[in-house]
């Protein structure tokens, strides 16, 4: 609709009246007196017909002008409507995706393109903010680089600073483009993303426009976004921690729960190994006594063999609860013990049984690696039964992989074999006494079981990682011998 109305004239008409009454008088001397009034009275009410008329115009030209402002102002308010609408929009659309994800990159996505339909950038990022000397980490980037660049740029000369102490958005020109005359002017605006009155990090924005046509519009919903992204960013990271603590407590628990389990084991075990054991040893000595007055091939001899089998498995198994119960300690010898070595000797011994299991193994190992304070027999016990259990998973031969390293002041030693893996069902009964997967095979499942409370006894942990099928990976963690870093 075109703004500019026109606006009636009547002087065209006033002229010609004005003629007539000229014409009127020049021939109301020659024409007959009534016809001069008849042709006067008739021209007096033209003239009062053409002032209503005029009237009737200015007045509909007043309602027009009235109609046309209202029309402006309704199509004003309609834009303002429709520009309120797209933001809402563009609002409900932020929160519907990132209340339905954790995932810091689909919220940061959501907020990328949610900017991009009001304030079109040639590159954007998001910064994390780390530590009290206000130091910036990009996190997530769209685009060329430029952005980086220039944020960094702009934290060395003190604007970032400026921008997260005010709290606002800031829209700054590239002066590198500002100095080409025949250069396109760039701007850099930068959001600063807060939640419960902290600064958590930045938006930045490089977009192809001076700093004057930018809108305080599109900067207060910029700076909406951005509020609402630093708050889904700010969950994001309380559920991570959360899933963290989470899975730390159920490993303590099942820890806490294998203790009390390996204890019961251990009162079980010092109140009736000692009581089994002794008439265990009358019954060995007998058996081998018959056995020597036996006739070789008779069938007593052979049954006496199968009841001096039953009764050394059976001496092999109190031997195991003892282990678990943690008896005899004042026989164990206590001190600065080499992994390295322990390993290579227990390698030794199991040597040729590798090979002929076609068992390869590879071992690394940092160097001075530092000593644990332990017993060295128990530790090449647990190292035996480690290896001897990779070896029955890899039936058809493979790969363990051995490796010692220093993490976090401690030694920790991995036992990765290539085998056919624990099922997920069985991962939590594996150190149990007794669960053993080979009981066909005289598997007796106390190596496991011994092998956790020797770790256990010497101050550190053992985990266990498997993918059936893929292999299984024994993860041992010994706190180092004490002055071990001073040496």
């Amino acid at each position: 609709m075109n703004d500019e109305q026109p606006v009636y004239s009547a002087l065209p008409e006033k002229e010609a009246i004005a003629q007539i009454r000229h014409l009127l008088d020049r021939i109301k001397t020659s024409a007959h007196p009534d016809q001069v009034w008849d042709l006067r009275f008739h021209i007096d009410i033209l003239a009062e017909s053409l002032r209503e008329s005029q009237a009737r115009v200015l007045g509909l030209q007043e309602e027009n002008r009235q109609l046309h402002d209202r029309v402006l102002r309704e199509k004003s308010d309609y834009e303002s409507l429709r520009a309120s609408m797209d933001e809402l929009l563009n609002l409900h659309e932020l929160t519907e995706a990132i209340s339905t994800t954790f995932a810091i990159s689909d919220i940061i996505s959501a907020l990328m393109d949610l900017s991009a339909r009001f304030l079109p950038s040639q590159s954007c990022g998001v910064f994390s903010l780390g530590g009290g000397d206000m130091k910036l980490d990009v996190l997530y980037t769209r685009g060329d680089q430029r952005i980086v660049q220039c944020v960094q740029a702009q934290c060395d000369d003190g604007i970032v600073d400026w921008v997260l102490r005010g709290q606002r958005p800031v829209v700054v020109e590239d002066m590198s483009t500002v100095e080409h005359s025949g250069m396109e002017t760039c701007s850099v605006v930068l959001v600063p993303l807060r939640v419960r009155a902290r600064n958590i990090g930045l938006y930045g924005l490089y977009c192809r426009r001076p700093k004057d046509a930018f809108t305080a519009g599109e900067m207060e919903l910029l700076s909406v976004l951005a509020n609402q992204t630093a708050i889904a960013l700010e969950n994001a990271r309380l559920y991570s921690e959360l899933t963290y603590s989470s899975s730390q407590l159920k490993e303590s628990q099942q820890q806490l729960l294998m203790a009390e389990k390996m204890a019961a084991i251990g009162r079980l075990a010092g109140g009736v190994a000692h009581e089994v054991n002794n008439p265990l040893q009358i019954m060995l000595s007998r058996v081998q006594l018959l056995r020597m007055n036996a006739a070789s091939g008779d069938r007593l001899e052979e049954g006496l063999e199968s009841i001096e089998r039953g009764v050394k498995r059976i001496s092999k198994i109190i031997r195991g609860l003892l282990d678990i119960a943690g008896h005899n300690a004042a026989e164990r010898v206590w001190g600065p013990c080499d992994l390295v070595a322990a390993l290579d000797r227990t390698l030794e011994l199991v040597q040729h049984e590798l090979e002929r299991a076609e068992v390869k193994i590879v071992f690394t190992c940092d160097d001075c690696l530092p000593l644990v304070a332990g017993n060295i027999g128990e530790l090449e016990q647990v190292f035996l039964n480690l290896i001897i259990n990779a070896q029955h998973a890899m039936p058809e031969g493979g790969t363990l992989a051995v490796s010692a390293r220093v993490v976090d002041e401690a030694v920790l030693m991995e036992f990765a074999d290539t085998g056919i893996g624990i099922p997920d069902a069985l991962l939590d009964n594996i150190f149990e006494p007794f669960f053993s997967t080979r009981s066909e095979q005289g598997g007796t499942g106390l190596g496991l079981s011994v092998s956790y409370g020797i770790v256990e006894r010497h101050g550190g942990s053992i985990e266990v990682h498997s993918e059936y099928g893929e292999g299984t990976r024994f993860s041992l963690r010994f706190p180092v011998a004490e002055g071990a870093f001073d040496a």
